[in-house]
């Protein structure tokens, strides 16, 4: 089965409640995941100290959604 490879940047218009987040560094004496109303309450040095982990689930619960830079390539 052929199958392609697709890549696009995307702007997305969602609940904050939506928004999950991990600690990059366990080591850290920050709790290991946190909701997006907690997020917004943390300094820029905080806020680095995290990642999203559910871009996915995002891309399914959205309010608004805009896609750019979309590219498709065939893999063989």
């Amino acid at each position: 089965m052929k199958k392609a490879k697709v890549t696009f940047s995307t702007e997305l218009l969602t609940n904050i409640s939506n928004l999950n987040f991990q600690l990059l560094n366990n080591n850290l004496n920050y709790p290991d995941n946190i909701g997006g109303e907690y997020y917004f309450n943390l300094s820029d040095k905080e806020k680095k100290k995290y990642k999203l982990i559910n871009p996915e689930f995002l891309l399914k619960h959205f309010d608004y959604r805009k896609i750019f830079d979309l590219n498709i390539n065939e893999q063989i």
